[in-house]
This record gives structure tokens, C-alpha cells and sequence, in this order.
């Protein structure tokens, strides 16, 4: 047990609370970089056979040996997919490589004339007629039923496993986590409909031949967005996580007609409901940083590539800024150079708050870095990410008055898969008064893990 570990867990916990509500913190707050992955490999399994046998036990021991090198203010490991659940939908979209790991494969499960049934109800349609062609375990209704039950089982079973792992760790090492509810994954529409369904190789198609229509979709699957967004709990420690993927692919025209009107009015629209936003900027966004000045105050942006001068200049006192760092450089370069690289961000973008420690991506391979310039790099910035005007505000202005509003725009999300408790008190009413409460807790509680799980 690591001395003082609730004492370093409320100063962890302080340094993003100031971070994340607009006010220099004691220091730097630190992100690994280490993935589940890399952490099962440092760890000295095997990476393919243990993804499918992952138990509290087993996670604790991965963690343990990972706090060897992990110098972070978080559990390391971050999201883990689950090849159980992906044999029983017989996915097609996620596929187990002969090295062991779980990568998203191209495909396009949505034709060119679908987009008229879609647009009607995107989520009808996605459950209807999508989800069965992109997992062949639900290619008919009573096989459908039980895989599906089957997979939620899975996801349930090792989210269990995690979360007990990852409890563990934080009470024995006094690490800050995000309050429980307080964060989602929030769909944005282009790469939603890209990612999922039509692929990355016939959306260009759609943008050529059917632009109209692929708007109108993009649109139709806003009051999904927004409802998936909604969180159940808020709080500035909170935050909807978008990874985008197309935005870099795209000439600044597509985007600005394409991606950025639909993803601008999602950010607006959370912070309407009080959620920050993280974003994973993939690829290079500088030329698009102009459009980024428009986001929501204290939005938190995590880039790959671009200046960071540049990003520092125009959007360090609006946004929290991180990433940047490349993690290949752990592999190729030297002690030194990695810690200069440290420093030379360090001082680009810690000057008045705003910052955090993240890297370009995550390791997921541990043979990809030097631990030893890995645990440098990171005790480097822990011992000299110190500011001497900790507790001074980053800005004077006002979070609400960088929100735009949208949510007006939009109707309701409905779908006929989608009902409410008071629907569900209709067709099958409480015995008694006393019990209506923890029907709608119990209700709620699985129609999180299933209407809102996203498991597809």
C-alpha cells in the first residue's frame, strides 16, 4: 500500500478539478501512455489468449507490474475490447489479427440506396437492418435474441472485472478517476454514419454523387446524437470522449459542408447540457484550428499532429490543450532527447494553465518504447511541471457565454425500440406505490447498459 494514498488522491482529484473548471492547478496534470495491451505484454502474457480471460485477479497483477513504469495521476490501461462478445455477434466489423490484437475493419455494410430508409429513423434503420449484416450472430430472430443477450453478458462480465481492478488500484495508489456516470461516448454524425457503416472508402462516393442526401442523414442523426450525449450524471470532472477519424481526410471544403456543422452543434449542444467535451483530434487539424475557436469554452483537445505554438496561440486560453507528444520517440530516441521533447512542449504549453500531460496516442505495443525513457520522460514532468501562480484564473471569461445554442432545432429522439418508464408503468403497472421507485431505478439501470450501451 503506497503511503498517504487518499492524501494523493484528493490532490490529484484538485489538480483536474482546477483544470477542468478554468484555474491553474499545483502542477501538470499526467496521463500514461501505456494501453491494456502493451500493459498485458509488459506483464509477461500473453496478449491474444488473455484478452479472453480477463478476471479482477489477473487485472490487479497486470496493474501492478504496470506501476513499474506507470508515473501517471490516472489508472493506466484505458478501453479494452472484448473478443468474447465480438464471437458471439460473429462481428464482421471487429476482427482479432494473428498478432493478437483487435483492429476495426474497412467495411461498408450500408448501400448507396439506403440512405432514403435511413433518414427516416437512423436508429430504426441501424437496428433493423445494419446491425444483422454487420454481425452475422444476428442474422435471424431467435439467434439474434440469444447472441445479442450473450454479448451484453460479455460486456457486463469483463466491465465487472475492470472496475473492480481499477478500484483497487486507485485506493492503493491514489489515483483520480472520473465520477461514475459522468462520462459517455458521444457520436458525431459524418464519422458515425463513415465509421459504422458506409466506410471509409464510399463516403467519398456519397460526397460526389449524393451530397444532398448524405446531409440530410447527417442531420437525421442529430436527435440521436444528442439524446446518446445526455449524461446521467454531470460534472466538471465529467466529459463526452468524440475520437474523430474523417475530419483529416477531407479538403477544407467537405469539411466545412460535410463534418463541421453537424460536430460544432453536438459540442454546443452538450455543453448546453453541462457536459464538457474530450476530443481525440486524429490526424492534423491545424488548418481547421479556426473552426475550433468556435467550440464551447473548456473543451478539452487532444491532438495527434499540428504546431503546437500554433494550437498554444489561438485556443490556450479557451480550450484544454494536450497531446502532441509523439510516443514513437520513447522507441527511437534517446533519454535525452525525450525529456528535451518534454521541456520544449512544457514550455510552449503550460504557460498559464490549460494543460495537460497527454501523448499523441497510446503504446500499444510495449516492444514500441523504451520504458526507461518512458519513466524519464514522465518523473521529468511530474518533478518540473510545478506553477508558481497555481490557483490564478486562466481566463476572465464566462463559459456560458461561448455556448451557442441548438438544441432547439432538433425534435425529441423516438424510436419505436425506445420507450420510457412512464410507457413501461402503462402496459405493466406497479403493485403498490412503495414499489414504483425501485422500478424505475431497476429500469434505468439496465436501460443504460442496453438503449445506451452501443453495443453493436
Amino acid at each position: 500500500m503506497v503511503e498517504n494514498a487518499q492524501e494523493k488522491k484528493v490532490y490529484r482529484t484538485k489538480l483536474f478539478e482546477d483544470l477542468y473548471t478554468g484555474i491553474i492547478p499545483d502542477r501538470i496534470p499526467v496521463w500514461d501512455a501505456i494501453g491494456i495491451e502493451a500493459l498485458i505484454q509488459y506483464s509477461g502474457r500473453d496478449l491474444m489468449t488473455t484478452q479472453y480471460q480477463y478476471n479482477a485477479e489477473m487485472l490487479i497483477d497486470i496493474y501492478e507490474k504496470g506501476m513499474e513504469i506507470c508515473r501517471g495521476d490516472m489508472p493506466s490501461g484505458g478501453f479494452a475490447r472484448n473478443p468474447i462478445a465480438y464471437m458471439f455477434q460473429r462481428s464482421n466489423l471487429m476482427e482479432l489479427s494473428t498478432t493478437g490484437f483487435i483492429q476495426h475493419a474497412e467495411r461498408s455494410v450500408m448501400e448507396a440506396d439506403d440512405y432514403d430508409e435511413f433518414i427516416k429513423n437512423p436508429h430504426d434503420f441501424v437496428l433493423e437492418k445494419l446491425e444483422p449484416r454487420i454481425n452475422k450472430g444476428y442474422s435471424d430472430e431467435v439467434n439474434r435474441a440469444r447472441n445479442y443477450a450473450k454479448a451484453v453478458l460479455a460486456h457486463m462480465d469483463q466491465a465487472k472485472e475492470f472496475g473492480i481492478a481499477e478500484a483497487v488500484m486507485i485506493e492503493r495508489y491514489g489515483l483520480f478517476t472520473r465520477p461514475f456516470g459522468s462520462v459517455g461516448m458521444q457520436i458525431v454524425p459524418f464519422d458515425y454514419i463513415t465509421d459504422m457503416y458506409r466506410g471509409f472508402s464510399k463516403i467519398p462516393l456519397d460526397m460526389k454523387r449524393q451530397p444532398e442526401k448524405l446531409m440530410e442523414a447527417l442531420e437525421a442523426v442529430m436527435p440521436y446524437a444528442i439524446w446518446m450525449g445526455k449524461p446521467n450524471y454531470s460534472t466538471p470532472l465529467g466529459c463526452n470522449m468524440i475520437m474523430t477519424h474523417m475530419a483529416a481526410f477531407l479538403s477544407d471544403k467537405d469539411f466545412e459542408k460535410f463534418y463541421w456543422p453537424t460536430f460544432n452543434k453536438v459540442c454546443h449542444i452538450a455543453a448546453e447540457q453541462g457536459q464538457a467535451m474530450q476530443i481525440f483530434l486524429e490526424g492534423d487539424w491545424t488548418r481547421f484550428i479556426d473552426h475550433l475557436q468556435e467550440l464551447p469554452q473548456g473543451t478539452q483537445l487532444w491532438m495527434e499532429y499540428g504546431d503546437p505554438q500554433l494550437f498554444k496561440d489561438k485556443l490556450g486560453k479557451k480550450m484544454v490543450l494536450g497531446g502532441f507528444y509523439p510516443t514513437t520517440l520513447w522507441g527511437n530516441g534517446t533519454k535525452q532527447q525525450c525529456i528535451d521533447k518534454a521541456k520544449e512542449l512544457m514550455d510552449i504549453l503550460a504557460p498559464g494553465g490549460n494543460y495537460q500531460f497527454i501523448t499523441d496516442k497510446q503504446a500499444l505495443s510495449i516492444t514500441d518504447i523504451n520504458t526507461e525513457n518512458y519513466v524519464a520522460t514522465l518523473e521529468y514532468i511530474l518533478e518540473n511541471g510545478k506553477y508558481e501562480n497555481a490557483g490564478e484564473r486562466v481566463t476572465t471569461e464566462k463559459k456560458e457565454d461561448s455556448i451557442q445554442k441548438y438544441s432547439h432545432l432538433y425534435p425529441e429522439f423516438k424510436s419505436k425500440y425506445v420507450h420510457t418508464f412512464e410507457d413501461l408503468k402503462e402496459e405493466y403497472p406497479p403493485a403498490h406505490p412503495r414499489v414504483e421507485p425501485l422500478m424505475r431505478e431497476a429500469y434505468d439501470r439496465y436501460f443504460n447498459i442496453i438503449d445506451k450501451g452501443f453495443f453493436i
